[in-house]
Parts: structure tokens; C-alpha cells; sequence
């Protein structure tokens, strides 16, 4: 049996510190990667989440060095050297926790409103990552300033004073539960982005939880608040160990999994390259459908007149033939709120009264036709052709 003299949970600490930094990298550097260089769509969300690993590489490094100096251990082993510097580079925790869980949070919710069209969904996307945000900020200048001077929290030989722990302890509990309230929310919501899709149903129930990655990090955060109460015990770089440890497991999760949602075509290039690319991953048609034709029929069949029911769909190229930022790794980053008009042009031969025929275009926001400028930039129209039978009752 270990003496109290000689425990130490400081290895601990530095052995989980270490691995979820080295998970986070490697999954926020294959995120980059895939976005900066396969589908050149590099935006804001992954600027947030390179922000939250430089976070998370901040907090590891100061509980690694704080363990150098007497986190893990108890308090009376240490010289009052050795607690001051443990404190302080403990206090550096809290503010690096901070920014690395709000940054994640905004990283996650931007990327979900990538591939969000209901305003609905929007919404609520907003809110939940709004209120995360809120909270932590809170928890962040709480904390940052819960000791005045703020050096009074490392090095109490010197006049000040801190507010009461329990305040910690319920921003805490606060900060958690909006947490875990903002993760669940970003992990069914994708649910109802991806159902709704003309996908097979094996592609949907495989983007589902690729998409919902990001509530992973709940589970540390449920787990966490089981040793929240440590916060009072006064041997408090012993007690404060599994709190540190749960921490870092939370950014860590969150980071890695927020980063592995953008993966995918990392793993088509990858499949592809080694000739085991398949099209399960890709877009198919319900059982029974007749499948769309794109500007004519298919070069085996005569070419159709089209009918009267039409669906266009109209995809803006960039200068250099590649699709905008908009555009998603999941094929859904064109999708945007459109408006329908009834367009009876081309088909004056018919009266408006026919029951039998109607013309429907879809558009995206601006004019309702297109301008000799889109024309030039590339404008790419693709309709697909619905056969519509009046069918005897």
C-alpha cells in the first residue's frame, strides 16, 4: 500500500493529457487536409476548431506541467514553492478549458448549419450553440476573476480574496448541463437534416451518427459532474485530479469527434485508391422509381418531350469550375431555401384551368429569370422530368 507521502495521481493525468492531445491533432490535421485540399471548401468552423486544439494543446501542457510541480499529489508533501507554481498553472486550466470548449461548440454548430436548410433547424441550431457560448463566458470571466488580486488564487501569502467555491461549483453544474442540453440537440438533429434525403436508407443510417459525433463529448461531462464537489476539498491538487482528468477527456472527445464528422471524402479518396470504392455511400432511388433524367434521356432510350411538371435545379460554378463554399462534403452544401412560382411559359398551349398538367419551377433567391451575367459565369441547369398520368378513379 501506497503511503499519502508518496501517492501520486499525476501520471495519471499526464498519460490521459497526452493521448486525447495526440487523437485531437491527428483528427483536426486530417480535417484540414480535407478541407483545404480535397474538397476546397476551408470555412469557418474548421478556423474555430483549430482554435479549440490550440486550446486544448494549452490546457494539456500547463495540468503536464502543473503535475510536474505537485498536481496529483497532496498538498502537505509539497514546499510553498511547489503549490504556487502547481495553482497558478491549475488556474491556466480553467481560462484554457474555457476557450478550447467554446470554440469546439461554435465549430460544431456552424458546421451543422453548413448542411441546414429548414429555418426551423437553423434556429435551433443557433440557440443551443448560442446559450453554450453564453455559459461558458460567463464561466470563463467567473473564474478568470474569482480572486482579487487574480494571484491571490495561486499565492495566498499575500493580501485578497476569493469568492465562494460554491459559486464555482454551481457555474459548474450550470455550464454542464447547457453542455450536455447543446450536444444531444447537435446529435438528433442530423437525424431529421439526413432522413428526408433521396439516399438509401443504409446511407442515411450511416451519416446519422458521423454527423451526431459531436455529442461524444457528454459523456465525460455526465461522468465530471460526479466529482464536482471536490472542488471544496482543501487538499485540493490531490482531490481535483478526476476533474482535471474528466476535462480533458471532454475537449478531447469533442475536437476529435467534431473532426471526424468531416471526414468522408478522405475515405472515399482513400477507397477509391485502393479500388475498393463502392456506391453505398452514394445517392439512390426509392424501390420501384424510374430513375431521373438529366437534360434528355439516357443515350440507350429515345429522347422524351418533356412534360409539363419540370423540377430545375440550378448549381452556380465558380470562375474556375469548381463549386462554392457552399458546397458540402455531403452533397448537401448546395441546398439552400428556394421559392416556388407557378411558371406556365413554354406551354401557352394549354389553358391554366387544365387540371391535368402544371408547371413548377424551383429557383434560389434573386430574379426569376436568369441574367446574361450568370450565363457567363457558367450557369449549369439541370431538370429533371416527372411524367404525371391522370389516372381514372
Amino acid at each position: 500500500m501506497v503511503s499519502g507521502e508518496h501517492e501520486n495521481r499525476g501520471p495519471e493525468l499526464q498519460a490521459v493529457c497526452t493521448t486525447f492531445v495526440i487523437l485531437a491533432f491527428v483528427a483536426t490535421s486530417l480535417r484540414v487536409y480535407v478541407r483545404a485540399q480535397i474538397v476546397k471548401a476551408f470555412g469557418a468552423d474548421d478556423w474555430w476548431m483549430v482554435a479549440a486544439l490550440l486550446a486544448h494543446i494549452m490546457f494539456a501542457t500547463c495540468a503536464i506541467s502543473g503535475v510536474h510541480y505537485g498536481t496529483g499529489r497532496h498538498m502537505s508533501t509539497l514546499s510553498e514553492e511547489s503549490q504556487f507554481k502547481a495553482l497558478r498553472y491549475w488556474w491556466l486550466c480553467y481560462i484554457a478549458y474555457c476557450w478550447c470548449m467554446i470554440t469546439s461548440k461554435v465549430s460544431i454548430g456552424l458546421f451543422l448549419l453548413r448542411v441546414t436548410v429548414s429555418k426551423v433547424h437553423r434556429w435551433i441550431i443557433m440557440i443551443a450553440m448560442g446559450l453554450t457560448v453564453l455559459t461558458g463566458l460567463i464561466f470563463f470571466f467567473v473564474t478568470l476573476l474569482q480572486c482579487s488580486p487574480i494571484s491571490y488564487f495561486w499565492d495566498r501569502k499575500i493580501d485578497g480574496k476569493c469568492i465562494n467555491v460554491d459559486v464555482i461549483i454551481g457555474l459548474t453544474f450550470l455550464y454542464s448541463a447547457m453542455a450536455v442540453i447543446s450536444d444531444f440537440t447537435f446529435a438528433i438533429l442530423p437525424f431529421f437534416l439526413i432522413w428526408g434525403l433521396n439516399m438509401s436508407v443504409r446511407t442515411r443510417v450511416l451519416l446519422i451518427p458521423i454527423l451526431g459525433m459531436g455529442c461524444i463529448a457528454s459523456v465525460a461531462v455526465v461522468v465530471r459532474m460526479a466529482f464536482v464537489m471536490d472542488f471544496r476539498n482543501p487538499d485540493f491538487l490531490w482531490a481535483t485530479v478526476d476533474i482535471a482528468i474528466w476535462s480533458d477527456v471532454e475537449q478531447g472527445l469533442a475536437i476529435t469527434a467534431g473532426s471526424l464528422a468531416t471526414l468522408r471524402p478522405l475515405w472515399h479518396k482513400l477507397t477509391a485508391s485502393l479500388g475498393l470504392a463502392s456506391t453505398s455511400f452514394g445517392p439512390s432511388k426509392p424501390s420501384g422509381m424510374r430513375t431521373p433524367q438529366w437534360n434528355g434521356a439516357p443515350a440507350s432510350e429515345p429522347r422524351k418531350k418533356p412534360s409539363a411538371f419540370s423540377l430545375t435545379k440550378s448549381l452556380l460554378k465558380s470562375d474556375k469550375g469548381t463549386t462554392r463554399e457552399g458546397e458540402d462534403d455531403y452533397g448537401m452544401g448546395n441546398l439552400q431555401p428556394m421559392r416556388l412560382r407557378d411558371d406556365l411559359s413554354g406551354h401557352s398551349e394549354r389553358e391554366k384551368s387544365d387540371k391535368v398538367f402544371n408547371t413548377w419551377k424551383i429557383q434560389g433567391p434573386g430574379s426569376s429569370k436568369l441574367s446574361d451575367e450568370e450565363h457567363r459565369i457558367g450557369e449549369i441547369v439541370m431538370e429533371t422530368h416527372i411524367n404525371r398520368k391522370n389516372e381514372r378513379m
